[in-house]
């Protein structure tokens, strides 16, 4: 059953994604024997680093890594990883999402704990719109977790902004904002961010 499944009948409509569509697969660690297999450098050490670890991560159920490969070139595009997540809420973004009258301090969510793109690839290879794809393979995860009976209203992120400020302008393009609910404990490095994966998308 392939993965790709889970891009949302939205995307199709942006031409760069259904470009990347047709050209890539989507694998799973437990897919690939040997990681190490396939070049990756997203200029960013730790990240690179983190293939390196990612299969014990997901044998352990902390975090699931899905690689995105290209198909003709047999390139490692970009990987993300997803686990489960919970978010507090101010009154305030409950009533932005409509959902004000829910009593709870924590709302479900799905987390993209990391997102990294191959800085590096051949001259053939397009190098644009990995991340935004990824992104939408995790917001149709979230809608199947919904369709099998688990709860998830938003995707989850920490942006990234030890090693790039403009992190969270690549989020917020994607549709996430800031959680000002956790601002206050969230480390400097990284800013709390959310998408609704119900909110309607602006193609």
């Amino acid at each position: 059953m392939s993965l790709l499944k889970f891009v949302t009948h939205e995307l199709f409509k942006r031409r760069f994604i259904f470009y990347i569509q047709n050209h890539v697969r989507l694998l799973s660690i437990e897919d690939i024997d040997n990681v190490s297999q396939y070049f990756f450098d997203s200029h960013i050490g730790e990240y690179n680093e983190f293939l390196g670890v990612a299969r014990q991560f997901n044998d352990l159920n902390i975090s699931k890594t899905f690689l995105l490969i290209h198909k003709d070139a047999d390139e490692l595009l970009a990987y993300m990883t997803l686990s489960c997540d919970s978010i507090k809420l101010t009154g305030e973004e409950k009533e932005l999402h409509e959902i004000a009258k829910v009593p709870y301090a924590s709302i479900p969510a799905l987390k993209v704990g990391k997102l990294a793109v191959n800085k590096e690839l051949s001259s053939g290879v397009k190098r644009k719109g990995y991340g935004s794809f990824l992104l939408e393979i995790a917001r149709g995860y979230a809608f199947r977790m919904n369709e099998l009976g688990v709860a998830c209203r938003f995707l989850t992120v920490d942006a990234d902004i030890e090693y790039d400020t403009n992190t969270p302008l690549f989020y917020e393009k994607n549709g996430f904002v800031e959680n000002l609910g956790n601002k206050k404990r969230n480390p400097r490095h990284t800013i709390s961010m959310r998408k609704d994966i119900f909110a309607e998308e602006k193609i």
